[in-house]
């Protein structure tokens, strides 16, 4: 098949599914042990005709989850963002890896301007920081890293038998005890901090975890912070907890995977005031900025952290350029795809000035839900939300229920979450394309199914 006849059948399939967000923003959900007949998902012998590639890709794209429809509202990304989408388009084009100065060009410029962006955002005047496959992996990384500098001999030698521990709130993304896992802490060695009435990390309890620690004899290493949530959108009290890490020197990381997009906006980055004390950050794109799937960054205070842990020279691969341009040498990873055009191109679209519109625009749509929750009596909100999570509960009907009949009869894909043992709807406002009227739309869809349900 010609590559220019491929690029025409699939944009066209582009633009018909862009298209149906209106007329079907919900697809028909289908059990997932009957994809592989309905679609002929086997992988045959003999291959096919062009008309019936194009016939199976469309298909399979129709049928694909709406997540940029305006009847999206179910994770911490959605939307369809025009310039990073171009940009991601012309990277799957180029298929350029971002390791070395050679294969990358003038991609590797742009991902340092990326990321010396963020880090001047962050306040880390001197830093660091590189593109991981997601939140998960850069809090891994970060996590990585503490643990090399507390014990500076593991990753030569291994483990010295000293028992390492990690701490984050109960609201916290579930990587942090995962990653604690896999590098070999183990996950029973990341305590658990409780969390307050607002779902905050509780400071107090934090700091008696690491006494009792350091009483067993026990080397506390690293604290997460959370900025954002995955349930509630909660912001961690950053100023209170590094007041802690220092007192103790543990390496303090905050994971704004989710509520990075405050850096933005002068009007909320009180949210995370105290963050630029921290030793490290991530932050994904791929969320409240509204790039495609996936664009994380982590950021580092200290500059040559990254190369001094994941370094490793190779005369193969390695062999035009100062190091600094050569990114495979600061990486987790060696061959790594271009995240970093797609982030680039939707910021010098928008500039800094119409990103801080945009992130605006999504509190105020946050803010107009908030309202209808308090005005309406069949409504009832579990917290003032501080970021894009408007959890509520609606009365006399599961949260659950609801939230999985409204897929199923394809009206809305909305969430549910659980907090103090009290399930809720999770409504995600990321979107800032959508407008008031969507969300008029949204609560109008749950009363309708509330009366029928009368």
């Amino acid at each position: 098949m010609k590559i220019k006849k491929l690029l025409e059948i699939t944009f066209n399939i582009a633009q018909k599914y862009i298209d149906s967000d209106i007329s079907n923003p919900i697809i028909n959900p289908l059990p997932p042990e009957l994809n592989r007949e309905h679609f002929s998902l086997q992988i045959d012998n003999e291959g096919m005709s062009e008309q019936e590639f194009s016939q199976a890709l469309e298909r399979v794209v129709m049928n694909t989850p709406k997540t940029a429809s305006k009847k999206f509202f179910n994770q911490l990304f959605g939307g369809r963002n025009a310039p990073a989408l171009a940009a991601e388009i012309l990277t799957t084009v180029t298929n350029n890896s971002m390791y070395t100065y050679k294969i990358g060009g003038v991609q590797i410029a742009i991902e340092k301007e990326v990321i010396e962006t963020k880090l001047d955002y962050v306040g880390f005047k001197d830093g660091d920081g590189g593109f991981m496959p997601g939140g998960s992996l850069s809090n891994m990384v970060a996590m990585m890293i503490a643990r090399n500098e507390k014990e500076e001999s593991l990753s030569a030698n291994g483990f010295s038998g000293k028992k390492l521990i990690a701490y984050t709130s109960d609201q916290a993304h579930y990587s942090i005890e995962k990653n604690g896992a896999i590098l070999g802490i183990g996950g029973n060695n990341v305590r658990k901090v409780v969390s307050d009435e607002k779902g905050k990390m509780n400071v107090l309890a934090l700091e008696e975890a690491i006494k009792q620690d350091l009483k067993e004899g026990n080397i506390p290493f690293f604290v997460n912070a959370t900025a954002g949530t995955t349930v509630l959108g909660a912001f961690d009290p950053f100023i209170e907890i590094t007041k802690i890490t220092q007192k103790y020197h543990l390496w303090l990381h905050v994971d704004a995977a989710w509520g990075g997009g405050v850096f933005l906006s002068k009007r909320y980055n009180y949210l995370i005031q105290g963050v630029a004390n921290a030793h490290s950050v991530t932050w994904n794109a791929h969320k409240m900025m509204g790039v495609p799937l996936s664009a994380s960054a982590i950021l580092l205070k200290q500059k040559g952290l990254l190369y001094k842990h994941f370094s490793m020279k190779s005369d193969y691969l390695y062999q035009i350029g100062e190091d600094e341009w050569n990114p495979g040498l600061s990486s987790l990873q060696c061959g790594r795809r271009n995240d970093a055009f797609k982030v680039w191109a939707a910021w010098k679209y928008y500039g800094k000035y119409g990103y801080e519109e945009r992130t605006e625009k999504q509190f105020a749509l946050a803010k107009y839900a908030t309202q209808i929750i308090k005005n309406s009596p069949e409504f009832s909100l579990i917290l003032e939300p501080e970021g894009l999570n408007v959890c509520f509960t609606v009365e006399g009907v599961s949260a659950i229920e609801l939230c999985n009949n409204l897929y199923e009869q394809g009206l809305l894909q909305v969430g549910y979450g659980s907090w103090q043992e009290k399930s809720f709807i999770r409504l995600i406002l990321v979107n800032p394309d959508m407008e008031f009227s969507d969300i008029d739309e949204f609560f109008h869809l749950i009363r309708t199914y509330l009366h029928k349900k009368l």
